[in-house]
């Protein structure tokens, strides 16, 4: 009698099953220890947990999209100046002169920008003192934002530097931002000037009279006035206050603008001394409008001369504002 030989497909057949039965498992096994290890941060990422709010900035003028800066409400009747001719009536005003003059007009709202130089480098830095509080004013009331400081620990001194033009105040103020220590005050208030993309140069303090100058640009004086004045220094309540107190600075007789505009204004901080320079900022304020000026002179021979002409020139750019 013969013996049945087996099927060789059903054991083909039974070895696939097993095979893929074992394939299975090993799949299962795999998948488990997979979901048992915890998540791993890819080196460089940024891990958000969407159930913890993001910290408050203190700025009033939070917008959907971060990417656009805050708009300032324009008004329907406020429209563009006549650049062109405002820029040809400060050419005209300069061209007589032998004195460095470096100019820049700027509207806060509109965005209209006009710049005269004359004799000198559009972008020269000259040496001044007076400037640098209103970046002093700016870090504090950033402090202020940040929680470091409180409003009543910095107002009596941003009141006495801005609007008394006293120099021992911005002083303690700058130190006082430094945790006490005047050149980490210094150095927070270049940093903070940075962070806004402006960079100045503050050397000393303010009293002293040795040493290294301090220096400034006319267009850095015009680019921090414009943010205050569209509130987007620090936040738009801190702009508010500081454009406030701004207003209310005092002004040399010499550098005292005659405004035609019924209810106009005007805050001006100057720097004027002997053998440097005559430097002026302010904004100018009419009835529906704001403008921010910027201007820097240098004339060591005849100072009078100088705060006269500064004072002609801020009149002379009313006009085209106020229509």
């Amino acid at each position: 009698m013969t013996k049945k030989k087996p099927d060789i497909f059903l054991g083909i057949t039974m070895a696939m099953l097993v095979l893929a039965a074992l394939l299975c498992v090993i799949i299962l096994i795999v998948q488990k220890q997979t979901n048992s290890k915890p998540a791993v941060k890819p080196t460089g990422a940024v891990v958000s947990n969407d159930t913890v709010a993001p910290p408050d900035t203190g700025d009033t003028n939070s917008s959907t999209d971060a990417t656009k800066p805050s708009q300032p409400v324009q008004p329907a009747d406020v429209k563009a100046i006549d650049e062109t001719a405002l820029k040809a009536a400060l050419d005209d005003n300069l061209e007589p002169l032998s004195s460095n003059w470096d100019i820049v007009i700027l509207d806060p709202v509109v965005g209209t920008k006009v710049t005269a130089s004359h004799q000198a480098d559009p972008e020269a830095w000259m040496e001044v003192n007076r400037m640098l509080p209103v970046f002093i004013m700016g870090t504090a009331y950033q402090q202020v934002a940040n929680g470091t400081m409180t409003e009543a620990d910095i107002q009596a001194d941003v009141e006495a530097m801005i609007v008394g033009r006293d120099y021992a105040a911005a002083d303690r103020l700058t130190a006082s931002i430094g945790g006490g220590d005047a050149a980490k005050g210094m150095q927070a208030v270049k940093d903070f000037a940075a962070a806004n993309g402006m960079q100045i140069s503050y050397n000393r303090a303010l009293s002293e009279t040795g040493g290294k100058p301090n220096y400034m640009k006319a267009s850095l004086c015009a680019e921090v006035l414009n943010k205050i004045c569209r509130g987007e220094l620090v936040s738009a309540d801190a702009s508010a206050r500081m454009k406030e107190i701004i207003c209310k600075a005092k002004t040399d007789e010499e550098i005292a603008p005659t405004l035609v505009t019924e209810g106009a204004s005007y805050g001006l901080v100057t720097d004027c001394e002997s053998n440097l320079c005559c430097c002026t900022m302010g904004i100018v304020n009419l009835p529906n409008r704001s403008y921010v000026v910027s201007i820097f002179c240098y004339d060591p021979v005849n100072m009078g001369n100088a705060q006269k002409r500064a004072a002609e020139i801020i009149a002379l750019t009313e006009p085209y504002f106020a229509e």
